[in-house]
């Protein structure tokens, strides 16, 4: 079968034939029809992963080889948490296996959805919605990093939202906020494209970075701010514009040095809240909104690649991420 295979070139990906999966006691295999290029796939890609390795963990596809028990049978539509853990500890009990000593994710440490085929475990399989079709099918997981992040922060309808980076996951949290009814949401992003996407989907303003402490200003500050973009120096940012005892949702993937001034927050009482991945009843969450059409995910998916021309888009990606979400289709 075909795989991009990532290379000790940063962000470089060649595209190989290699053996088909052989799932391993409760796991199946998913034949790939769509899967996400998210940001930390480009910090995997930027001397994390080793050359080797598959990435893709914003997988959908349909199940190619089902499992034992039959409750996975060939040619079911689904989506996968892309989780492994050991099952037995604590934290895989309680469902959480991204604390497990064990960890390993689809996508790193374990082959990814840069490919024609994946395995994954069968419990951490589900079935997608009819009305979600084509390359929309790779939006769950991140929606689902968001749910988490929404329940993290306890987002409520009366809260006033700031979101830092109009990335995918910035603009999965606008589709979600509104969807909660929220009704005033500013995001901060300085590409003009995604400020443009920010406010299709939803946001109230969309400004440059330099432009958000004046829009946020007085009584305008926001109960809830959540950090999407991962650069350094937008936590100590979001104790500034934030308002008294304002929660602060970090949930950009950060892998430099970061410092900021803590009085701000002191003098504020604000929470920060980190936010991780996500359980599964954030999948169940997203999966229902999107079955009962909640969530605005029409033109979220801004491109589609195959695998020809997934190496050149992801070195460009690399070195310039912009636009919404691009899905691979193998």
């Amino acid at each position: 079968m075909k795989a991009a295979l990532l290379t000790d070139v940063d962000y470089g990906l060649e595209i190989a034939e290699v053996p088909e999966p052989q799932p391993g006691d409760g796991e199946v295999v998913i034949e790939v029809t769509a899967c996400g290029i998210c940001g930390s796939d480009l910090t995997l890609g930027h001397g994390i992963a080793p050359a080797g390795t598959v990435l893709g963990h914003e997988i959908a596809g349909r199940i190619h080889r089902g499992d034992a028990d039959g409750r996975w049978t060939a040619g079911t539509d689904v989506t996968v948490r892309p989780f492994f853990g050991c099952g037995q500890c604590r934290h895989c009990r309680r469902g959480r296996q991204d604390h497990c000593a064990e960890f390993a994710m689809a996508g790193f440490r374990r082959p990814g959805g840069f490919a024609e085929l994946v395995a994954v475990r069968s419990d951490e399989v589900f079935a997608l919605p009819a009305r979600v079709t084509g390359p929309d099918r790779a939006l769950v997981e991140p929606l689902a990093i968001v749910r988490h992040a929404m329940r993290r922060v306890d987002l409520t309808p009366a809260d006033t939202l700031a979101i830092t980076g109009a990335g995918p996951i910035g603009i999965a949290a606008v589709i979600w906020a509104r969807a909660m009814g929220v009704e005033h949401i500013v995001v901060s992003e300085p590409d003009t494209s995604r400020q443009e996407l920010a406010r299709r989907f939803g946001a109230s303003a969309a400004v440059a970075p330099a432009d958000l402490a004046g829009v946020v200003a007085g009584d305008a500050a926001p109960s809830v701010v959540l950090e999407c973009s991962g650069r350094p120096g937008l936590i100590g940012d979001a104790m500034v514009i934030g308002d008294v005892e304002a929660r602060i949702g970090v949930v950009g993937m950060c892998t430099s040095q970061d410092h900021f001034m803590p009085l701000p927050g002191l003098v504020k009482e604000v929470d920060i809240r980190f936010c991780m991945f996500y359980e599964q009843r954030d999948f169940v969450d997203t999966l229902d909104a999107l079955d009962r059409g909640l969530l605005d995910i029409d033109g979220f998916v801004t491109e589609t690649v195959d695998f020809s021309s997934l190496p050149d888009r992801f070195a460009a990606l690399g070195a310039n991420p912009n636009g919404g979400k691009i899905v691979l289709q193998p």
